[in-house]
């Protein structure tokens, strides 16, 4: 594998990650500000202040487009739920193999997910929410539109983890493991009086 092609897939790793973090912080600043919206509603229907309108309707549509908004990063970072003692205890090699053959199901997965999205929300038309305040479309197109980015992201890590199984490189940012590698690298030798204090 020439080092041309890894060259180029860590600078497409480095524009991929600046990209999916600023998805990501917009997502959770959205999330941040829905929580304050929520505390002052709370308080505004208790101490008799004026609520916000149209609060609950705006909550169900937005939900969607932030929980989107974190699932690029998430699969770019291997931050879904991992689980790596066979492939650690059968060597690097079977390990990078499970690591492909993992990444290959996550594909197919997320084509999938978009598959279903694309078709719910494509019929949605002028469709409202409970109360008839805001119409779902618009909404329901943009986490769709989100979520389509995860299946070229997960394209880039499936061929990241091919590249790693010929070369033994590391292209991938494996983070889904970094609970588990922290522990491997505790140091817990210490005596059972410095444990019980």
């Amino acid at each position: 594998m020439g080092s041309t092609v890894i060259d180029v897939m860590e600078r497409q790793r480095a524009w991929l990650d600046l990209a999916t973090r600023w998805l990501a912080i917009i997502g959770f600043a959205g999330l941040v500000v829905i929580c304050l919206m929520t505390m002052y509603d709370g308080l505004a229907r208790y101490l008799g202040m004026a609520r916000i309108p149209g609060f609950r309707d705006f909550g169900e549509v937005i939900f969607a487009v932030l929980i989107a908004s974190c699932f690029p990063a998430g699969l770019l970072h291997n931050q879904n739920i991992t689980i790596t003692f066979l492939g650690k205890a059968l060597g690097p090699k079977v390990h990078a193999v499970l690591n492909l053959f993992s990444a290959l199901v996550v594909l197919a997965g997320f084509i999938i997910i978009c598959w279903a999205l694309i078709d719910r929300t494509a019929g949605l038309g002028d469709r409202t929410t409970r109360t008839g305040y805001m119409v779902v479309a618009p909404w329901a197109w943009t986490a769709t539109a989100i979520m389509l980015v995860t299946v070229p992201i997960q394209i880039w890590v499936t061929l990241a983890r091919a590249i790693e199984l010929r070369t033994g490189l590391k292209l991938v940012d494996d983070r889904g493991g970094s609970t588990e590698a922290g522990l491997e690298d505790l140091d817990l030798s210490q005596d059972e009086g410095d444990r019980r204090s």
